[in-house]
């Protein structure tokens, strides 16, 4: 027997493996559910290293482990790689450091911590039902404070925030959970679940309206007419009747009161700038940083929001306070990473996307089926809230990488079970 082979044979402890586990499933669900709740941002770093440390533990206990490098495993090394060489061009290379530390490297490691917690669908059950739980409270919670704040369906002086930081990174959170919302009753289709998942979905729903954040109500009826395409058969048909009722459904959003924020939209064809408002104060950050960009494309000015601010003070003394990064995570990333950044982010997204769209609806009550087809859904839905803002970082980029370490993980071990 070979000496690799004496040591697994040495360190296989089947109930203290299992203990392990259990204590890495506790620290995931509990991370799952308190990843929104802004005032505990200590929690959610000791639950994340509890998770990655005990899930480690649990290998070493079992005796073996095989690395499931996933459908993402060189797009992660491309982009990987485009963060650090950033560094050697960044208007600040400590911050830029700070950040590759926390949201690079932090978000692979998530990534792949999911991907291994995935042992069978119940676990993954239990991390969708977390996931809900949380929801609930920050629902509950969001619509009792906007009363109580007093905001109006009619107008929006008052934003809904919740338990969150504000209503941009409420609006992120609803839009990056609405699928798995969705889809939860084809995961538990027994009778008992109809009415709470229904007053659930309504509930959401208006807390997200409340948001006023157009951006995630934009994401949230996309991955509506998203859901209902996984679901259908007849997929052609279905795809053209969705995109006509998702078109009047943002129709009447956007006529709705408190959807215009400023904005003179007669401006927006014949000369954009002039449109004022939240849009106009968009598009001259994104005028701007393609300007950049087209000076430097492969030239990076580091990871990291703030090295907009940092690179071009010009721009941030002659505009207002908000817009001290581009507020576009894809055009963020090409100005910090260079354009091979925003490439490596793209084929990410797209492999994602690949991997986990259902062929075929979702069988009743397959959990796994269920949540890698609200995946592909959710990464639709945060590419399109994140085109008017970035929140590829912090509480949801986290969410991000555990979600779709959690989809490729089932993927995998759905890819095993056919193999065995």
């Amino acid at each position: 027997m070979s000496l690799a082979a004496n040591l697994m044979a040495t360190t296989r402890r089947p109930a203290l493996a299992d203990v392990f586990y259990r204590l890495a499933r506790i620290s995931l669900l509990v991370m799952l559910f308190i990843l929104p709740l802004e005032a505990i941002t200590a929690l959610r770093e000791i639950t994340m290293v509890a998770a990655t440390l005990f899930l480690g533990l649990h290998f070493w206990s079992r005796g073996q482990f095989r690395f499931r490098a996933t459908a993402l495993l060189w797009p992660l090394v491309f982009y990987v790689a485009t963060a650090v060489l950033s560094l050697l061009t960044a208007v600040d290379f400590a911050y830029s450091l700070k950040e590759l530390r926390a949201e690079v490297l932090k978000g692979v490691i998530i990534f792949y911590t999911a991907v291994h917690f995935v042992e069978d669908e119940q676990p993954l059950g239990q991390a969708w039902g977390a996931m809900l739980l949380g929801l609930t409270v920050m629902t509950v919670a969001g619509l009792i404070l906007f009363v109580h704040q007093g905001g109006s369906l009619f107008n929006y002086a008052v934003r809904a925030g919740s338990l969150h930081s504000g209503y941009g990174t409420l609006g992120t959170y609803l839009a990056m959970v609405w699928p798995y919302l969705l889809l939860a009753r084809r995961a538990w289709p027994q009778p008992r679940w109809r009415w709470p998942w229904l007053g659930l979905t309504a509930a959401t729903a208006l807390l997200a309206y409340a948001t006023y954040n157009r951006a995630a109500w934009l994401a949230m009826v996309v991955e509506t007419g998203l859901c209902l395409l996984i679901l259908s058969r007849r997929r052609l048909r279905v795809a053209l009747i969705m995109a006509a009722a998702c078109l009047a459904a943002l129709a009447v959003l956007f006529l709705a009161p408190g959807s215009r924020h400023g904005e003179e939209w007669s401006h927006l064809l014949k000369d954009p700038l002039k449109t004022g408002g939240t849009a106009g104060d968009l598009l001259s950050a994104w005028r701007y940083s393609l300007h950049r960009l087209q000076e430097k494309p492969f030239q990076g000015i580091g990871l990291g929001r703030h090295s907009f601010s940092k690179a071009f003070p010009d721009f941030r003394r002659t505009h207002q306070p908000l817009l001290w990064h581009a507020h576009n995570t894809f055009v963020d990333q090409a100005l910090q990473l260079g354009v091979q950044g925003l490439a490596a982010l793209l084929l990410i997204m797209a492999v994602l996307l690949a991997s986990l769209w259902p062929r075929s609806p979702p069988e009743a009550g397959a959990v796994g089926q269920a949540f890698m087809a609200a995946t592909a859904a959710m990464v639709v839905g945060f590419c399109l809230r994140n085109l008017f803002d970035d929140f590829f970082v912090d509480d949801t980029g986290m969410l991000f990488w555990l979600l779709s370490g959690l989809a490729l993980g089932v993927k995998g071990l759905a890819a095993q079970r056919r193999m065995a």
